[in-house]
């Protein structure tokens, strides 16, 4: 049996980005691994890109475990926010546009972590994982607790990639009147945009039961890119 040496050092604030793949397991259960391998290897090749910030070293540290993966910055500074959300969010954008369907959050809060050992606990971990879990859509988040820490720097409202979602319909079991998300609108190619092309083609493929993600996201999109 492995003991755990405790270390206080590793358990502060933090920013914390979950992302999970969407449709994984029923990849796994009805595909060949030749088929499952490059979706998960251009998954774990998107995220170490987005980390990179064009090369450039941040100190954000990654890791991953079957669908999900997280990304995690070392203090709770606002330029370590700027890192994260930039890496989280293209990391997110990424999969889409490679027709990778997933879902995500970013929270604040304490987490202790041993990444050698794949060992991280605390509120950041867990708030991150309920507000991603619970959205019935395809999309990208942003937990209270962001909110409540960025109130005095510069408010969510403000912030052009994200924008207040209060739909029941997508906040589902989300315990929260509203959250703010990324709304696909950063840019357009060819007069079109990319994430809704992607949305709709995944749409196209997708099993009847899961049909209303993309519906729900396509309607979040539509509001903000007219």
């Amino acid at each position: 049996m492995t003991s755990l040496t405790y270390s206080p050092l590793r358990y502060h604030n933090r920013w914390f980005a979950y992302i999970d793949l969407l449709g994984f397991t029923n990849l796994v259960h009805s595909e060949s691994m030749e088929d499952v391998l490059p979706v998960y290897s251009e998954a774990i090749g998107r995220m170490s890109e987005a980390c990179e910030l064009g090369k450039k070293k941040v100190g954000l540290i990654s890791s991953w475990f079957s669908d999900t993966f997280i990304i995690y910055s070392r203090s709770d500074s606002l330029q370590e926010f700027a890192y994260l959300e930039n890496a989280a969010r293209i990391f997110f954008e990424l999969l889409l546009i490679k027709r990778i369907p997933a879902r995500g959050c970013i929270s604040h809060g304490k987490l202790y972590s041993q990444a050698r050992k794949n060992i991280f606990v605390g509120s950041a971990l867990i708030e991150a994982h309920h507000f991603g879990e619970a959205l019935d859509w395809i999309g990208f988040c942003l937990a209270p607790s962001v909110e409540t820490k960025l109130k005095c720097d510069l408010p969510l409202e403000q912030r052009p990639f994200y924008k207040k979602i209060s739909n029941r319909e997508i906040l589902r079991k989300a315990d929260a009147d509203y959250l703010y998300a990324f709304a696909f609108n950063n840019g357009k190619v060819n007069g079109s945009n990319p994430f809704r092309t992607a949305l709709l083609k995944m749409k196209k493929n997708a099993p009847p039961e899961v049909v209303r993600k993309y519906d729900n996201t396509l309607e979040f999109l539509d509001t903000f890119n007219r």
